[in-house]
């Protein structure tokens, strides 16, 4: 290197989001790194610059653009100053000495790389982009029109494979990535399953996952990716973060199905056709205008909705891509439904004011009419999306649609599905129930809505069966719960949803058939048993109310101070709560516990042992619980403390 030079970078090779690297200057008396500074990031001191090849480190000496530590709000030009570089040096690394490897750079080189030749043979995942798969050859179907008819047969399931390729990951990351975490939904039950998979030797995440329908599959660090039943999918992604923070800086497809356009050319559609406007900011703002503000926003999206289904430049546009029919109606029901989205949010932020909530001294929240709530004109809206009912809201395309479980979420949650009447009974007794205030019947949104109430109403049952909840009205009950599973089912038009309720009701009377709990644990691979027995055994002999938690967790920690008069209780009893969280918050969450008296167990494990735990229980959100015997055995694996009180926990103490 020449004393005095000045380098352009061009070639990181693992390059942070939080400052772009402009140019390095080999001065005689500091090696000079001049950057541009992200708004909210801060210059540390005890940052220093390794020589990647020997891992010789290069002292911080000071800073000039900001100060040390300062934040500053807006982008900012500054120069960052580091002991003199030796003359060998080839490729530099920014470390903050201490702190998150990941807001690292690696593979800053001073020497730039010879220029590929077009001619180059050499696989760049990158140009396996939008414009690529446009390009392809195809032959346009010009008669195609948006359409829910070919989805009302049953959808396969079955195994499809998603590999992930972290692209140009630096050695030094390789043994800190996180594991790859996939969420599965089953949105005719509700239920889902946990896939984890750590990265291997080739910075390469392999999950294979069981899928009861198409879907976008939510999965942590690389956000969502759309998989079919026999897909082999490869995915080509990079820890760098995009410019703007919304993920990874880029990801691209490769495989053997229509999934590959699906995930390439959907986004840029919907970017480019979906009217999107919600702001969260923006919409507050509009609510707090009142009624009249909100229902003009409102009315507005839902007649956009319309004016996309009959959108021709949409449709010529799709019909100019070389995805299939299947990827073409899959584009429109999720530009459709994220417009949908848009305005259940409103809807449910603006209803949310019907009343005012006042804390008391005791903790307990009072909850009152506003005097100045003016209800909206909800029919104005929902009769406009009605128009196109067929198409939005009978679609079996809703289990696929882009935004995974949201729309049927808000759907089936919203006033569309939550609208009640009064009514009295023979005897004058004043009653409520759901009422089909938009005509629902007969659409898939409804079988789902039938669907989800059915199941939830037997996995209930199930637990207060195992929970010895039900007492002398057990048969009773099971008797009543046949009936609905009939009603259910009379009510359901497509086939997979009603298919799905047949084999819920089959677990469900193999459930209740016996008194002996069903060992969860059988499933279990031999190293979540070990990690099981690690955690459990110590306190054999112990009924475990096990309770996962975070220090981020609001909820959680209210949870746990709900319990302190709980634990105090049953201090006498061979009981043990156990508080379960990761071992990097132990400091905070000791200091914590220790300031507000939280008795019992505190444990903490690996980020890896916690995934491990969300996969063999069966959950993606905290607080969570689950009830263990004093044999360490898993009898119930989504406890809900709150529901019981010391009598009755003691109770089931006794009985397991």
């Amino acid at each position: 290197m020449v004393a005095g030079k000045v380098i352009k970078i061009k070639d990181i090779e693992y390059a942070p989001s939080w400052m772009t690297i402009n140019e390095v200057e080999l001065a005689k008396d500091a090696t000079i790194i001049r950057i541009t500074l992200k708004p909210g990031s801060a210059i540390l001191n005890n940052t220093v610059l390794a020589d990647r090849n020997t891992g010789k480190e290069y002292k911080f000496l000071r800073v000039e653009g900001v100060k040390v530590q300062e934040r500053p709000s807006k982008e900012t030009s500054c120069s960052i100053y580091f002991e003199t570089l030796d003359a060998s040096v080839k490729e530099i690394n920014y470390i903050e000495v201490g702190n998150n490897p990941l807001g690292n750079f690696y593979g800053i080189k001073l020497q730039h790389k010879a220029k590929v030749g077009k001619e180059s043979k050499v696989f760049d995942p990158e140009s396996l982009n939008y414009d690529y798969y446009m390009n392809q050859p195809f032959t346009p179907d010009t008669a195609w029109h948006f359409s829910n008819v070919p989805y009302k047969k049953a959808f396969e399931t079955g195994r499809a494979q998603l590999k992930i390729h972290m692209s140009g990951t630096p050695k030094e990351l390789a043994s800190v990535l996180p594991n790859a975490k996939a969420i599965v939904e089953n949105q005719i039950t509700r239920h889902e399953e946990i896939y984890v998979s750590s990265i291997g030797e080739d910075f390469c995440y392999v999950l294979d996952l069981n899928l009861s329908h198409p879907q976008f599959v939510n999965i942590n660090p690389v956000g969502s990716v759309f998989i079919a039943p026999g897909d082999t999918l490869e995915m080509f992604s990079t820890i760098e973060s995009a410019p703007d923070g919304s993920g990874p800086r880029f990801k691209t497809f490769r495989g053997n199905s229509e999934s590959v356009m699906i995930n390439t050319l959907l986004p840029e559609f919907m970017k480019k056709y979906g009217r999107e406007e919600y702001d969260y900011a923006e919409a507050q703002a509009t609510i707090g205008k009142g009624k009249d503000a909100t229902q003009t926003v409102l009315e507005r999206w839902a007649n956009q909705v319309n004016e996309i289904i009959a959108d021709e430049e949409l449709r010529q546009a799709l019909i100019q891509s070389p995805i299939s029919t299947f990827g073409k109606d899959l584009v429109m029901i999720s530009i459709l439904t994220n417009k949908c989205i848009e305005i259940e949010d409103v809807v449910s932020d603006y209803t949310y004011k019907a009343n005012t909530y006042t804390q008391m001294e005791d903790g307990n929240w009072k909850k009152e009419p506003n005097p100045d709530y003016a209800a909206l004109d909800l029919k104005a809206v929902y009769n406009t999306l009605m128009k196109n009912k067929e198409l939005i809201y009978d679609n079996p395309l809703a289990l696929c649609e882009s935004n995974q479980w949201i729309f049927v979420n808000r759907t089936l949650y919203g006033p569309l599905f939550r609208s009640w009447e009064e009514y009295k009974d023979e005897d004058g007794v004043a009653h409520r129930r759901r009422c089909d205030k938009y005509a629902m019947a007969g659409t898939f949104m409804n079988d789902l809505y039938l669907s989800q109430e059915i199941v939830s109403r037997m996995e209930a049952t199930i637990k207060d069966i195992k929970l010895g909840k039900l007492g002398e009205s057990h048969h009773a009950t099971l008797d009543f719960l046949s009936d609905a599973v009939g009603e259910s089912l009379a009510g359901i038009q497509n086939v997979k949803v009603a298919q799905n309720i047949v084999e819920e009701y089959r677990k469900f009377v193999k459930a209740t058939e016996t008194t002996e709990s069903e060992d969860t644990g059988n499933s279990w691979t031999e190293e979540q048993m070990t990690l099981w027995n690690k955690i459990v055994s110590t306190y054999k002999g112990y009924t475990l109310f096990l309770d996962f938690w975070a220090m981020s967790c609001g909820p959680c920690r209210s949870a746990m101070m709900d319990q302190r008069k709980l634990v105090e209780e049953m201090k006498d009893e061979k009981v043990k709560f156990l508080y379960i969280t990761t071992d990097d918050q132990k400091s905070s969450a000791e200091k914590w516990m220790t300031e507000n008296n939280i008795k019992g167990e505190h444990v903490y494990i690996t980020q890896t042992e916690w995934e491990q735990f969300e996969t063999m229980i069966n959950f993606s959100a905290i607080p969570h619980g689950a009830l263990v015997s004093k044999e360490g055995k898993l009898i119930e694996q989504d406890f809900q403390m709150y529901q019981f009180n010391s009598e009755e926990l003691k109770k089931l103490a006794e009985r397991f």
